[in-house]
């Protein structure tokens, strides 16, 4: 599986984003990270999932609407990747 790197803008502050392909057999996910900290999961069919065991271990989080933002941008990177 692959680590794909990309720069996106959200509400005005461009932020470095880490995608972590991972493969467990009957289902691909997308764990996305920014700043090394755990942000939520895609999955391949574009459900959107999030690991408490990781996130419970962050001291910031995301303000719910950049979080959306951010959710609809990927969607999309990850769509154009496969096409």
């Amino acid at each position: 599986m692959q680590t794909k790197t990309m720069q996106v803008s959200v509400s005005g502050k461009t932020m470095t984003c880490q995608i972590m392909e991972k493969d467990y057999g009957d289902l691909i996910v997308f764990d996305v990270f920014s700043d090394g900290n755990y942000l939520f999961t895609l999955t391949q069919q574009g459900d959107v999932l999030f690991n408490e065991g990781d996130m419970t271990q962050q001291k910031t989080i995301m303000d719910p609407r950049q979080l959306n933002e951010l959710i609809d941008m990927i969607k999309e990177k990850i769509d154009t990747d496969q096409d």
